[in-house]
């Protein structure tokens, strides 16, 4: 008689990791405090002085200026939120040991990874999901209060919806690029204080490298190779890309961009490569780990 081996489904490893998240108290607690500040921007923006002269003479510009701010707001909120957690997630098992046990249990090395990165994914998406339903409905509600209906909504230019689009669009490749990059952190340094410190460390030294190219074309008193080595940083690229994608409208990076011209298929085809190499150190760490047990 044969006996049936039982092993952990992947929807139960998924289950798990959501419920390692959900009841840490440091995650809600951030949540809460991510809230809070939102509250604090939303009433330095209120008490502009030309947001009623604005509002009602070009709404258009009105949008595009609260997707700006409120877009910046979200690119840095997410990802140091995603950076942090993402990094516990998926270091805790290597610092605590407990990754020994789950793989005695019978938890595959891919599958492990998988369900974490996918609870990861899930966490961005509600963010991205949440957080734009929350601004649409406090800019609803500032629309309503400085002309007393909703009318200006329906001035706003069809181009500027589906650059809405366009930047959820870039907002989900940043938050996935995130993920991906904490993943190869905590499978190189084996430890939840490694991986918490690359992942969080990554992007400053991103945009501080620019700073130091632009100093070597003023020191050199040549472009070459500073700005060769500019376009290829991922930040940089990241910071652009959405810019590229606009037909019209042009959105203002707030952190370090290429020091050269590049185009949307070049920061793309940049960004693809950075996914895939983290992507690669991920798979390679966990299919051959220290952990040999």
């Amino acid at each position: 008689m044969s006996i049936a081996v039982l092993r952990p489904r992947f929807t139960g490893a998924v289950r798990g990791e959501a419920l390692k998240l959900s009841r840490q108290l440091s995650f809600w607690l951030s949540l809460a405090g991510a809230t809070l500040l939102l509250g604090v921007i939303v009433l330095a923006i209120s008490g502009a002085d030309n947001l009623k002269p604005l509002l009602l003479s070009d709404p258009t510009v009105w949008a595009y200026d609260k997707l700006e701010t409120f877009g910046t707001v979200f690119q840095i909120g997410s990802g140091i939120f995603i950076l942090i957690f993402g990094a516990r997630l998926l270091g805790m098992e290597y610092s605590s040991g407990t990754i020994r046990i789950i793989y005695a249990r019978g938890t595959g090395r891919m599958q492990l990874l998988l369900a974490k990165m996918l609870t990861l994914a899930a966490v961005g998406a509600v963010l991205l999901i949440g957080f734009t339903l929350l601004v649409g409905t406090i800019l609803a509600l500032m629309i309503l209060a400085l002309s007393g209906g909703f009318d200006p909504i329906g001035h706003i230019s069809s181009a500027f919806w589906a650059d809405v689009g366009r930047w959820a669009l870039v907002q989900a490749i940043s938050i996935g690029v995130a993920i991906l990059l904490v993943a190869a952190a905590a499978g190189i340094g084996r430890s939840l204080a490694f991986a918490i410190a690359a992942a969080l460390a990554f992007f400053p030294v991103d945009n501080f490298l620019n700073i130091l190219l632009i100093l070597g074309i003023r020191a050199t008193g040549h472009t070459q190779p500073w700005t060769a080595i500019s376009q290829y940083q991922l930040g940089a690229n990241l910071n652009v890309v959405l810019e590229l994608l606009e037909p019209s409208h042009r959105a203002r990076p707030a952190f370090a961009q290429p020091l050269a011209a590049v185009d949307a298929t070049h920061a793309l085809l940049v960004i693809g490569v950075y996914a895939l190499i983290f992507a690669t150190i991920a798979v390679v760490r966990t299919v051959r780990p220290d952990v040999l047990e």
